[in-house]
C-alpha cells in the first residue's frame, strides 16, 4: 500500500513564499496529499522562524495553524523523499538538479520574492503572491487527486 503523495516546495529562505505555500495546501486537507517546505538558503542570514509579511496573512487568513514551527534547509535527502517538487524560480530548481530522479514531477512556478522592493509595495506583492500560490496550488491538488 502506497503512502501519501509528498508535495515538497521550495523557495530561498523559507520564510514566505514556501512556507505559503505548505501552509496552504495542508490547509486543504487533501486526501493522500502530504505537503513540507524548505529553502536553499534557509538560515543563511537570520535565525527568523517566519517573515512577518507571511505571518500576517496567514493570520488574516486563518491558516496560522497550518504554517511549520520553523524554517528548514533544503538537502538531498528532503528532495528525494518527495513525490512532486515544487520550485518557487528556476534557481531553486537549478540548485536541486542533481538531487531529482525521474519518478519525481517537477513544478517551476515563477513565484518571485520581495526582496527589493519599496516597503509601501510589499503589502499589494504579498497579497498577489499569495493568491498565485493559491491558484498553483489548487490547480496541482486537482492534477493529483
Amino acid at each position: 500500500m502506497a503512502g501519501p503523495t509528498t508535495i515538497h516546495f521550495v523557495c530561498t529562505g523559507n520564510i514566505y513564499r514556501s512556507r505559503l505555500a505548505e501552509a496552504y495546501c495542508t490547509s486543504l486537507n487533501a486526501a493522500g496529499i502530504r505537503a513540507s517546505s524548505s529553502g536553499i538558503a534557509a538560515g543563511q542570514w537570520d535565525d527568523a522562524p517566519i517573515s512577518p509579511h507571511a505571518a500576517e496573512l496567514l493570520a488574516r487568513h486563518g491558516l496560522s495553524s497550518y504554517a511549520a514551527a520553523r524554517w528548514q534547509r533544503t538537502t538531498a535527502e528532503l528532495v528525494r523523499s518527495s513525490d512532486v517538487l515544487v520550485f518557487m524560480e528556476e534557481e531553486h530548481h537549478r540548485f536541486c538538479e542533481c538531487w531529482i530522479e525521474p519518478r519525481q514531477r517537477v513544478e517551476i512556478w515563477g513565484v518571485k520574492d520581495i526582496d527589493g522592493l519599496e516597503l509601501d509595495e510589499i503589502p499589494n506583492e504579498v497579497e498577489r503572491t499569495f493568491e498565485l500560490i493559491r491558484r498553483h496550488t489548487d490547480a496541482l491538488i486537482a492534477r493529483l487527486t
